[in-house]
């Protein structure tokens, strides 16, 4: 079981700030994430399935960036999922 912490609109729309799920990948928590709400799908990919650089991803309080979704996930580690924020 792996650790995602959610931000923003990503807590919004999944009503909790973290969840526990089983993802060998961080492609694995992302459609994870996209099957509980297809709503959020326009956050990680744009109209062509195009990876978005909109989330920054951290793996262990790593910051991955470039994002890698193939990035294998271990047993107990932490994935931090934070959209970019805007305001004024």
């Amino acid at each position: 079981m792996i650790r995602v912490r959610l931000f923003h609109e990503l807590r919004t729309s999944m009503g909790q700030s973290e969840i526990e799920l089983e993802a060998d990948t961080l492609n694995d928590v992302v459609e994870t994430l996209i099957s509980k709400d297809i709503s959020i799908r326009g956050l990680f990919f744009d109209a062509h399935d195009k990876l978005r650089a909109y989330i920054t991803y951290y793996v262990n309080n790593t910051a991955l960036n470039p994002p890698d979704l193939s990035r294998k996930l271990n047993d107990g580690d932490l994935v931090l999922l934070v959209p970019t924020a805007a305001g004024g």
